[in-house]
């Protein structure tokens, strides 16, 4: 055979595999588009990717393919089969804005708006790509003109666009026209009588302005006239729900599940509605019905396991989210609740680690966001958590409970500046909420403007009698008023509506025995614990060891002991009747059973600081020095701004003369943490003399002198310091005031004889 002649044959060959392929392909095609006709979405799929598979540059399967990949909500893969149509055919501006609304939705922009340009450029009056300009400008804060302009231009390019006259009616609303608003709505409703975008403008128009009636009447005229939708039904619901008409929206409900039996969304917001309602009960029982329709549905399954979360069924939350997460790793929502999870069990590393992975998806998520602030808070950690809390306000302004955490935060930190401007904002957003009010009282109480403090207090009172916060508040409020027995009166009244409130029954037996009413404050005690029907062991704990406090002040010691053992009995979790009964011990120099106390609250409660801390200073008493060291360290390893623990554990290394640098570096933060305290003042000034800065020492020195002039040790360790300076007057002046307040402190004696020598 010649070449010629090969050569010829497998060109053949090679045409005829490619036609072969082409009309397989063609094949594949027409079969995926019968299957997408028929809402056989997966089948599609599968037939169009062995149409690309053969032709790569098969404009009409990609067209297919992506359209299919949206149908699935397989929202990556669509956008990757619209990034190689744009290759294909990089004129087709459908194409680009195509493009352009993932990038919308993804929030970048940049990408985004570079796509709308490319589309208007060509094309200045595509009104889908104005309505992606405007969305992008919107997100931008761009002036509000300019995008009035555009949805004007819009409407002159067709007249009958409702979400133009609903975007105009929007900016309209934000500048407070809302003559021009209303109009707007109007128009829209003529063009689109029987469109529910629009009556859910309307809707949300009339809740604005708070015209709780005409927006009743706009659903009420949409399920009158779609008797038979779903959707006008559950916006019906929620509204009444949200108006406190339960048995009305109890019904709405309902009959949105009779209307689409075989859609789970009904089922989820009856689950809400009940689960609101304190019914969790019933509310299981729709998320079941719910989960029976779609059974593996990740998102139901996750709404299940956030229900159980609620209820704090952790175990059963924590295997469904196992089980979601096994079959797809990278489901947000389950992410979400498995890191909600891991902070209840106080894993705040692994809770950080989950919601880094979705804040790196989604950055600007405020949920996210907020949790992350949830986390660092619970870690103590309050400089990263406001962080996290500022930006979840700066991507959503309206966060009601950022914006209330924001304020306990500032408030916290003394700065009621701040804690007002945002206790404000919060009640913008809701003016009748409880707990915001309840703060801005607080906040008045402490700028110590009371009569204003008083009335927030009295008006939750009035609107809400059942709630005692306010009442414990108004109580203590008329104490620093200097008014007891009126306190008295509104603590009693907030114990009417809930007994076993202890903040408020702490403090009504603090005020007896301010006035030193011990045995009327023992009486109240135990008519109390006679009054309460099976009581619970922390309560009991609580008036035992308050009786144990009652009997010390009596000098009844053994009846205390008897009262704080009797509180331990009840709740062994309870610090505060150890650290009484240790003290007792204390005064009675039994060091064995001082111990025994500390180690009984350790085995206890090995999370707390108070047992180590006393062991600490149990030790150091002992002059078991390495022991009370040990001590001390693990405090702070617990908790590194303890100040004192830093404080004892700083004089400690000054006293033994070892690693002073460290000592020093604990003493000036503790000296930060706690401001001016004379006895952290009194350390850091003995390191300093310690290391022979005799200069920082006095200036410490003198400044515990000015707050506790009456104080033997300060002066000494003064005139010390003035000493080493060769300041023999000041010296003499203040080792000799040390020596006239007390004879026999620690330290006497050398002061005693430096005066000798002076």
């Amino acid at each position: 055979m010649s070449r010629f002649l090969s050569f010829i044959l497998i060109l053949m060959l090679i045409l005829g595999g490619c036609a072969s392929d082409r009309e397989k392909a063609e094949t594949f095609v027409r079969e995926g588009k019968a299957y997408f006709d028929k809402q056989e979405y997966s089948k599609a799929e599968i037939q169009l990717k062995n149409a690309v598979n053969l032709i790569p540059d098969s404009i009409e399967a990609y067209h297919l393919l992506a359209q299919t990949f949206l149908k699935e909500k397989k929202t990556q893969e669509a956008f990757t089969a619209f990034l190689r149509l744009e290759q294909l055919e990089p004129d087709n501006l459908d194409t680009k804005l195509h493009l352009a609304s993932f990038y919308f939705l993804a929030q970048k922009w940049t990408e985004a708006e570079k796509k709308v340009t490319q589309v208007l450029t060509v094309d200045p009056d595509n009104i889908k790509g104005l309505y992606l300009k405007a969305g992008i400008l919107g997100r931008q804060k761009e002036p509000l003109e300019t995008l009035a302009d555009i949805y004007n231009q819009i409407l002159q390019l067709d007249s009958k666009q409702t979400k133009a006259m609903l975007g105009l009616a929007g900016i309209y609303q934000s500048r407070r026209e809302t003559a021009k608003a209303e109009a707007m709505l109007e128009k829209a409703q003529a063009t689109a009588p029987k469109d529910l975008n629009v009556y859910r403008a309307i809707f949300r128009y009339y809740l604005v302005q708070k015209d709780y009636n005409k927006a009743r009447g706009i659903l009420e005229d949409l399920v009158a006239q779609e008797p038979e939708a779903v959707e006008p039904r559950i916006m019906l619901a929620k509204f009444q729900a949200g108006q406190n008409e339960n048995s009305r929206a109890e019904q709405s409900f309902l009959k949105a599940i009779e209307l689409a039996p075989d859609n789970p969304l009904p089922y989820m917001l009856t689950a809400r509605f009940y689960n609101a309602a304190e019914q969790p009960d019933k509310a299981e029982g729709f998320i079941k019905k719910a989960l029976a329709i779609h059974p593996e549905h990740a998102g139901l399954k996750t709404a299940y396991a956030d229900f159980y979360f609620l209820h704090k069924a952790y175990e059963k939350s924590q295997k469904i989210i196992d089980e979601i997460l096994a079959s797809r790793p990278g489901f947000p929502q389950a992410k979400f609740i498995k890191a909600k999870l891991l902070i209840s069990g106080k894993k705040f590393d692994q809770a950080k680690a989950v919601l880094l992975s979705l804040l790196e998806e989604e950055p600007d998520s405020a949920r996210y966001n907020f949790l992350m602030g949830s986390v660092f808070l619970a870690d103590r950690n309050t400089d990263q958590a406001m962080a996290y809390y500022a930006k979840t306000l700066e991507k959503n302004p309206f966060h009601l409970k950022a914006r209330i955490v924001m304020a306990e935060l500032y408030f916290k930190q003394a700065d009621y500046f701040l804690a007002e401007s945002e206790i404000n904002k919060a009640l913008k957003l809701r003016p009748k909420n409880y707990n915001a009010l309840l703060l801005k009282g607080n906040i008045y109480a402490a700028r110590q403007k009371t009569q204003k403090a008083q009335a927030v207090y009295e008006s939750l009172i009035q609107d809400h009698p059942d709630n005692p916060a306010a009442l414990f508040r108004l109580g203590n409020l008329l104490i620093m008023d200097k008014k007891p027995q009126k306190a008295l009166a509104i603590y009693e009244k907030a114990l009417a509506t809930n007994p076993h409130l202890m903040d408020v029954f702490i403090n009504m037996i603090r005020l007896y025995s301010a006035e030193k009413e011990y045995q009327t404050a023992l009486d109240r005690c135990d008519a109390h614990l006679e009054s309460l029907h099976a009581p619970a062991p922390a309560v009991v704990a609580v008036i035992q060891g308050l009786r144990g406090n009652l009997l010390m002040a009596l000098g009844k010691p053994d009846a205390a002991k008897q009262a704080f053992k009797l509180s331990i009995q009840s709740n062994p979790k309870y610090t505060q009747p150890y650290l009484a009964l240790a003290q007792i011990h204390t005064q009675e120099k039994n060091d064995e059973k001082e111990l025994e106390v500390y180690q009984n609250l350790l085995t206890q409660r090995p999370d707390r600081i108070e047992p180590y801390f006393q062991l600490g200073v149990f030790y150091e008493k002992r002059g078991e020095n390495d022991k009370a060291k040990a001590q001390y360290e693990k405090v702070l390893e617990l908790n590194p701004e303890y100040i004192p623990a830093l404080n004892n554990l700083a004089f400690f290394y000054a006293e033994q003369n070892i690693e002073m640098n460290k000592a020093l570096d604990m003493a000036r933060k503790a000296k930060e943490l706690s401001g001016e305290i004379p006895a952290v003042m009194d350390t850091l000034g003995w390191i300093y003399y310690k290391k022979e800065l005799y200069d920082s020492a006095i200036q410490e020195f003198s400044n515990c002198v000015e707050k506790e002039p009456e104080n033997p040790i300060f002066n000494f360790h003064l005139g010390l310091a003035y000493n080493k300076k060769w300041d023999y007057t000041n010296a003499k002046k203040y080792l000799g005031k040390a020596l006239e307040l007390k004879k026999d402190f620690k330290g006497a004696n050398e002061a005693q004889k430096i005066l000798e020598q002076i």
